[in-house]
């Protein structure tokens, strides 16, 4: 387990992720709020302070920290290929991606992508990429009802899914409770990249989930077995 916290740590220097994702972002009477404390900030400027998009992704800024930190940190290899393939996927430059709606239903990403090196075709490192949609809402397969979530990780450059070992573990912070869910092929991407689902009775409020596993997958040249470092995502569920 040394080489994952190993990369945890390197890419936590570069992707604050402990800040607030969008949907956790302080609505504008809570900036003012939080100005009018005697803080001496007003509100653009504690926006300016959050690190994360409206979609919980890093800001342009720390993409390019984490690309300078990963060229010029002693870094062993696989870790700054690592921390390379995630500002490439964040900037848009992973392929084999899902593709999102633009009217789908709300989802919330997990706030880091994961990796799995030695993935594609046996020998190529593969990015992960999770996120979480609160139901109600038929998409993706098989779907969230009321106070469920969907949840969905796809392994990015890969093939077809041939066996899927992921999991996600959820705390519900409001209701006390928790749960752990597999996530198996319901159909997405059945050509690749490897694409699995699931669905959990989060019920609603403040939901913390941790994604990990593996996913075995078809490819050309031989078939592999992808095993993701986890992932983290805190939503909530209305």
């Amino acid at each position: 387990m040394k080489k994952p916290v190993a990369f945890l740590l390197s890419l936590g220097l570069c992707f604050p992720v402990a800040a607030p994702a969008a949907h956790a972002q302080p609505s504008p009477a809570q900036l003012s709020s939080l100005s009018s404390m005697g803080l001496g900030l007003d509100p653009a400027t504690i926006e300016s302070l959050n690190p994360l998009d409206d979609l919980g992704r890093p800001k342009q800024q720390y993409l390019d920290q984490a690309r300078t930190f990963a060229k010029t940190a002693p870094l062993p290899e696989q870790f700054r290929n690592a921390i390379l393939s995630a500002v490439a996927f964040y900037e848009g430059g992973g392929n084999g991606g899902v593709e999102v709606p633009q009217t789908g239903p709300k989802f919330f990403q997990f706030h880091w992508p994961t990796v799995a090196t030695n993935c594609i075709g046996g020998s190529l490192d593969s990015v992960g990429s999770g996120i979480a949609v609160p139901g109600p809402s038929p998409i993706p397969a098989p779907g969230a009802k009321d106070g469920e979530t969907a949840f969905v990780f796809t392994a990015l450059g890969t093939g077809a899914v041939r066996q899927s070992q992921m999991k996600v573990h959820w705390v519900n912070l409001s209701e006390l409770r928790m749960g752990q869910i597999s996530l198996s092929d319901h159909g997405l991407n059945p050509q690749g990249p490897a694409t699995v689902t699931g669905t959990a009775v989060t019920g609603k409020g403040t939901i913390v989930a941790v994604m990990e596993g593996s996913v075995d997958t078809i490819e050309k040249e031989s078939d592999a077995r992808c095993s993701f470092i986890p992932t983290a995502a805190v939503f909530e569920v209305k």
